[in-house]
């Protein structure tokens, strides 16, 4: 619902610039209408400069919507 922080923006460029592989969970997803988590997600990845290659998980705790996708991307060492 919120455009990332400063600080988000901060810590993105901290885990870039060790070069890893590294996951964005994009939390709370089921705050948002259906119409809304993409251009949501679009405004993540350009906010947070993340190429089309970067993992951007839409995630919700409450409905365990993204749950699985996250478990993959650690099990994978975040697509090493």
């Amino acid at each position: 619902r919120h455009a990332p922080t400063k600080l988000d923006c901060v810590m993105a460029d901290l885990f870039r610039s060790t070069g890893r592989p590294f996951v964005v969970v994009a939390n709370k997803l089921d705050k948002l209408k259906k119409s809304e988590i993409e251009p949501n997600l679009a405004r993540i990845r350009e906010t947070l400069a993340l190429d089309e290659s970067a993992a951007l998980i839409p995630f919700s705790a409450e409905k365990g919507i993204g749950k699985a996708e996250l478990l993959a991307a650690i099990g994978d060492g975040c697509g090493k």
